[in-house]
């Protein structure tokens, strides 16, 4: 079987899928990821086939959700104010239109003419007929795989790392399409992906937008309610690996604390790291060693580091996470499941005064602007794996006192023993495999 990973063009896409692409090609499967050409040096780094996808010079950098998309963001908003979200579909709502949209529009022009070359989508396809693929496992912020898919007749899934917040805005979308009319607004999903549909002949339809089946690493307490076929896979952690430092073993006999605050937050966010003083000094007077992977950045603020913290730019998390007691992160999924694959308890920083809209104008990211995944926190917090810290108005003393408190609390500890047991249930990527050959010798989606 040939299996393409089409993906959008940053590690923080690329990393979650190679253990299940590594699992495919330990089965006899061949396995390649195109994209953007910003992406091959890493794609081939981590042992997988990378295919550049056009030509470097004719394309812009990929910017997501850091390019502002003025015009664009303004369709999206007169879109929400005719669909009447309500108070429980807004953060689905603003995951899919603030951040996973503008990522579309780097390679999925909004509204443009089908008759318009497009770099990347016209290399894919392409490709894509000319290597015929017996699957397609796509990212959902690069849905033009789909098409591509369709349009070569492979069978294609979606491979997600986060809440289903694209079915549930399809489908809301869908729901309240005579709502978008009435109010003259645009559907913004299909203004994105119908001009790629149509230049290839593809027929957007409901199995196209959704994929035949959906794979997630999310456990099943992180999953939102929608309605389509899914296959679990363990999430096995991994990213850019490095030399293990000298001084991570022997493991200290005081505890080891980490603190991440996320890579992808780190590139794209201007600004808003004021809370890391406050979080250092927190930690400073407590008996334990903290390492903490901060880059220049995130540090500019800091005056004096406290002896007992550690400062490294990188060091990846399957190597850091046996040897800590607990983790400081910034919400992310792999940040939460790098934590619960050790049984780990977790602290997650959060500011609840801010949220996703706080880009909807396009103005530049900044962390205190953003929320933690509210998922994230609900699950963290509802198995009592661990607890949230206030970065809105962050308090050395009162930090310290929740540090403190998941240190030493066995509740803390049990909750995080609950929280690795259902990781351990979930399939391993070499029995996901066996199931998706099972679905495509049944007929994919079935």
């Amino acid at each position: 079987m040939r299996v393409m990973f089409p993906i959008w063009p940053n590690p923080s896409h690329l990393y979650p899928i190679v253990p299940l692409a590594w699992a495919l090609q330990s089965a006899g499967h061949e396995v390649c990821v195109p994209a953007h050409p910003d992406i091959a040096e890493a794609t081939t780094a981590v042992g997988l086939t990378a295919v550049p996808l056009g030509d470097r010079t004719k394309m812009p950098t990929p910017m997501g959700p850091g390019r502002p998309y003025v015009s664009e963001r303004a369709q999206v908003a007169r879109a929400t104010e005719a669909l009447g979200i309500a108070a429980d579909e807004q953060e689905a709502w603003d995951s899919f239109s603030q951040f996973m949209l503008p990522a579309m529009w780097d390679f999925h022009p909004y509204g443009a003419s089908p008759s318009e070359p497009q770099e990347v989508m016209d290399a894919l396809v392409a490709f894509a007929r000319s290597w015929r693929p017996d699957l397609v496992l796509w990212d959902p912020c690069f849905p033009g795989a789909a098409v591509a898919a369709r349009a070569c007749g492979a069978a294609q899934a979606r491979f997600i790392t986060a809440p289903d917040y694209w079915v549930h805005s399809i489908d809301l979308l869908a729901a309240r399409s005579g709502k978008l009319a009435a109010n003259g607004a645009q559907d913004p999903m299909l203004e994105t992906i119908a001009p790629v549909a149509e230049r290839y002949g593809v027929e957007v339809d409901a199995e196209l937008l959704r994929g035949q089946w959906t794979i997630t690493p999310l456990p099943e307490g992180m999953r939102l309610p929608v309605d389509t076929p899914t296959d679990s896979v363990r999430w096995i952690p991994y990213s850019q690996q490095t030399p293990a430092p000298d001084w991570l073993y022997p493991v200290p006999e005081r505890p080891r604390i980490a603190i991440s605050l996320g890579l992808s937050w780190r590139k794209y966010l201007e600004g808003g790291w004021s809370h890391i003083p406050a979080l250092l000094d927190a930690v400073a007077s407590l008996d334990v060693e903290v390492v903490a992977t901060l880059n220049a950045k995130q540090l500019a603020e800091v005056t004096s580091l406290p002896d007992n913290v550690r400062t490294v730019d990188y060091l990846p998390l399957n190597q850091l996470m046996p040897t800590c007691q607990a983790l400081i992160h910034h919400g992310g999924f792999a940040s939460y499941a790098a934590a619960a694959a050790v049984g780990i308890p977790q602290l997650v920083t959060d500011s609840p005064e801010a949220g996703v809209n706080a880009v909807a104008e396009g103005e530049a990211m900044s962390a205190t602007k953003h929320a933690a995944s509210p998922v994230t926190v609900r699950h963290v917090t509802a198995r009592g794996a661990g607890m949230v810290l206030d970065i809105g108005r962050p308090e050395a003393g009162a930090i310290r006192e929740q540090v403190t408190r998941v240190l030493t609390d066995p509740t803390f500890r049990d909750g995080a023993a609950s929280v690795y047991a259902d990781y351990l249930a979930a399939p391993s990527p070499s029995e996901a495999v066996a199931a998706i050959e099972a679905r495509i010798a049944r007929g994919a989606g079935r």
